[in-house]
């Protein structure tokens, strides 16, 4: 005989499956990490900075920054805005006014 009700569509506790835990190896997203990281062993070192000690941080630009308020934010002088600028020369371009939305720039070390 068929049940009645609501819940006879969705049958009893007792009827349901438990779920099954199946063990996988140690992988993230199809990764696995210990081979990601004889993988990050391998891999060419970043570009030396000409002129800088040491890398501080990496900047993404947003709109209405400039180099002087950059170099205010992490060097307390915005008088250090040509050390970022020569810093990313290369993706500036040459003039130091024109830094756009997105650009990722290298802040070096004094």
């Amino acid at each position: 005989m068929a049940k009645k009700g609501i819940f006879g569509l969705f049958g009893s506790r007792k009827e349901k499956e438990e779920p099954k835990v199946v063990e996988e190896p140690r992988k993230l997203g199809g990764i696995d990490p210990d081979k990601a990281r004889a993988d990050a062993r391998r891999a060419k070192p970043q570009r030396p900075i000409i002129g800088a000690k040491k890398v501080i941080k990496k900047h993404v630009v947003v709109s209405g920054d400039t180099l002087s308020g950059i170099a205010k934010k992490y060097y307390a002088d915005a008088g250090k805005y040509m050390v970022i600028y020569k810093a990313n020369k290369e993706l500036i371009g040459d003039n130091p006014d024109l830094i756009q939305p997105g650009m990722d720039l290298i802040i070096p070390e004094l």
